[in-house]
């Protein structure tokens, strides 16, 4: 991997070029590694908690210098990280971290990047294999999907039977997203390998014309749901598959005027449904640490730079053994693995999915303040 040049040569090169990283700084024989990372959105709460994690390992690495750049989710475009990506192309960067809005638009310009030697990796979502060289997965695709399908068959098993069967609706972001459209395959493939047992109860529109994709802005996501809520009035769960969808469902039926219970369930930083949890509109959202992922990310990031790159099938962090809420129903705590998993194509898994509900919901690392969930990482 290109470096950029070390020592005292450095020292005034880096003062004229780019500033020196504020918390950790560089020893004086030390390189700083330039870094672009490129969200799917900023100013959002779930990204806001991944840069948090990006900054913290930032400062304990004190060799990189983080790049931070993205729209605000009304404004986002693949054509808008496209140019980022060749921003950070064209001043030599060491590294581009990207969460991909779709796997194939601009697959050609990272193959370019690393043909210059730039190190492409891929966080939170991912792009075609062959574009990038390290994919930081947040969970496995199937184990997510699976939780949230889980968790809406279990807050209607109660009322509904094989015999008087709940509909339930899936809400996805857009056609080409290759994180909602893995959820959703494992969805539908667990709902139809266990329909006539574990999901008797429920009726699950899965159809491609069925879905609903509300796209990643929290306007359309509005007006789609309400579509949908109007056009099923029957409707009895859904199954919300983004940070912006999961809050939209219960803007909609509110706008409605809906009163009859319908549960949901979804993908989302747990904060946005606090307020439904309390009401008893949601048991319970299933996520991550979001903060755990930006920070992953950095630390697998110059652990390649610096010709550390991990081999085999799993992957020593500082998150390694540390404490995760991963409980359903009481918050308790377990460690992660003592590695990260490495799967095929370089495809490395931060940990199983949370499920976070009041019990564990204060253990969210990451907001802007401290008062949400930062007070228990900050102790």
């Amino acid at each position: 991997m290109r470096r950029v040049l070390s020592g005292a040569i450095a020292l005034i090169l880096l003062v004229t070029v780019t500033p020196l990283f504020a918390g950790g700084g560089k020893e004086a024989d030390g390189e700083v590694y330039r870094v672009g990372v490129i969200p799917k959105f900023i100013a959002e709460d779930y990204f806001i908690a991944c840069e948090n994690g990006f900054r913290t390992a930032e400062a304990e690495l004190g060799n990189v210098k983080v790049d931070w750049v993205g729209d605000t989710m009304a404004q986002t475009s693949a054509a808008n990280q496209q140019n980022y990506i060749q921003s950070f192309i064209d001043r030599e960067y060491d590294a581009i971290l990207v969460s991909a809005l779709d796997p194939d638009s601009y697959a050609d310009t990272l193959k370019a990047a690393r043909e210059k030697g730039i190190l492409i990796v891929t966080w939170d979502a991912d792009v075609r294999a062959d574009a990038r060289d390290w994919f930081v997965n947040q969970g496995e695709f199937d184990a997510i999907g699976i939780a949230t399908l889980k968790g809406i068959a279990g807050d209607l098993q109660a009322d509904y039977s094989a015999s008087n069967k709940a509909k339930v609706a899936l809400v996805s972001t857009t056609t080409d997203s290759p994180n909602q459209n893995a959820w959703l395959e494992a969805i539908i493939r667990e709902y139809e390998s266990k329909m006539s047992s574990d999901y008797a109860h429920l009726d699950l529109m899965r159809s491609q014309k069925e879905i609903v994709f509300a796209g990643n802005d929290q306007g359309t996501a509005d007006e789609k749901i309400k579509a949908l809520l109007s056009a099923n009035p029957d409707i009895k769960g859904i199954v919300a598959l983004s940070s912006n969808t999961v809050p939209a469902v219960s803007s909609a039926r509110d706008q409605l005027g809906i009163t009859k219970d319908i549960k949901i369930v979804g993908i989302s930083v747990p904060e946005s449904s606090r307020g439904d949890m309390e009401a008893g509109k949601m048991s319970a959202v299933v996520l991550w640490q979001p903060f755990d992922l930006g920070y992953l990310t950095l630390h697998l990031t110059v652990a390649v730079l610096e010709g550390n790159a991990p081999t085999g099938d799993g992957y020593v962090s500082p998150l390694s053994g540390t404490l995760q809420t991963v409980s359903f129903v009481d918050g308790s705590q377990i460690d992660y693995p003592s590695a990260h998993k490495i799967l095929a194509n370089n495809e490395v898994i931060l940990g199983p999915p949370i499920v976070w509900n009041l019990s564990n919901i204060e253990y969210f690392r990451g907001y802007p303040t401290d008062d949400h969930g930062m007070k228990y990482f900050l102790k």
